[in-house]
């Protein structure tokens, strides 16, 4: 007998169509079983950057009313410990596709409980801080190398938790235009990778309205970035919220504030607004425009 199972696709980060970073969302009934195995062939057979699988917790509970869930994620390759932007689609899948009236959710992860609620239009999640150090691990000079080539970084740290990554700061001088068309490496950076193992690589600068890091309403980027990891399965990663876990920790020290608000710059885009927040936690706020609903049968 065929299984028939829920499947929301969630552009995150955003408020519209084609834009932000999409996300499978996979749900699964509290009394559903599925391998592992075969959560990672949906995710390779829908190819999108993650593919969320999301079940309640709850034994009767439904999509509708429980307040606790499982997640998981996975790209089209492996699964993933953390990931954000697939966490608030995840999020806006129950809160509006499912109708779902909690003011929070839980959702029990690799990474620990992750809480997500709603604020306005947007949906905010809640994450683990991924703060950098600047002991650097072996290697890391070829990975600059390759990531921005000869543009001298103002500062290199790297950030050593679970989803570990290279921050490469570079000089504030760079306009957003110029951000936006430096081309690193890929295929340097994935050799690296299969040889010995890699980090992902963070690029970012610091916005100001002289380089032109404005919305479309005039306010200005604290920061921009753009991040890639090409062996997970994603050249760039159009927007990435376990980077912004990074990110946030950085430019809330280098800036001396808690509250930033973010552009990912890659072809898709998106804003995030961010709040550094006590105990080494950071709330992370985006719209999400859900794009498909459907169903995939085993």
């Amino acid at each position: 007998m065929a299984l028939f199972l829920e499947l929301i696709i969630v552009d995150a980060f955003t408020s519209k169509p084609f834009r932000g970073n999409p996300a499978a969302v996979c749900l699964l009934g509290n009394e559903t079983v599925l391998e592992e195995c075969k959560k990672q062939a949906i995710a390779t057979e829908l190819n999108q950057s993650e593919t969320a699988f999301v079940q309640p917790m709850g034994i009767g509970e439904t999509f509708e009313n429980a307040a606790e869930f499982r997640l998981q994620w996975f790209t089209p390759v492996m699964e993933v410990n953390l990931c954000g932007h697939a966490t608030l689609a995840a999020a806006a899948t129950l809160f509006e596709v499912k109708g779902n009236k909690n003011d929070s959710l839980v959702f029990h992860t690799k990474s620990g409980e992750l809480v997500a609620k709603r604020r306005g239009h947007n949906v905010v999640i809640n994450l683990p801080l991924n703060p950098c150090t600047t002991e650097l691990p072996e290697g890391t000079d070829e990975i600059v190398k390759l990531a921005v080539g000869s543009i001298p970084p103002i500062d290199v740290q790297y950030a050593p938790k679970a989803d570990t990554a290279i921050l490469i700061h570079l000089p504030d001088s760079i306009s957003k235009g110029e951000f936006e068309s430096i081309s690193p490496d890929l295929a340097g950076l994935t050799d690296v990778y299969n040889r010995r193992g890699a980090p992902g690589v963070i690029l970012t600068v610091r916005g100001s309205t002289e380089s032109g890091c404005i919305d479309e309403d005039g306010r200005c980027f604290d920061f921009l970035s753009r991040y890639f990891d090409p062996w997970n399965g994603v050249p760039e990663d159009p927007v990435t919220g376990a980077a912004h876990c990074v990110l946030a920790d950085y430019w809330s020290k280098v800036l001396g504030k808690k509250t930033l608000y973010a552009r990912q710059c890659s072809e898709r885009g998106g804003n995030i607004e961010i709040a550094v927040l006590d105990e080494n936690r950071v709330e992370l706020s985006g719209g999400a425009y859900v794009i498909f609903k459907g169903t995939i049968s085993l």
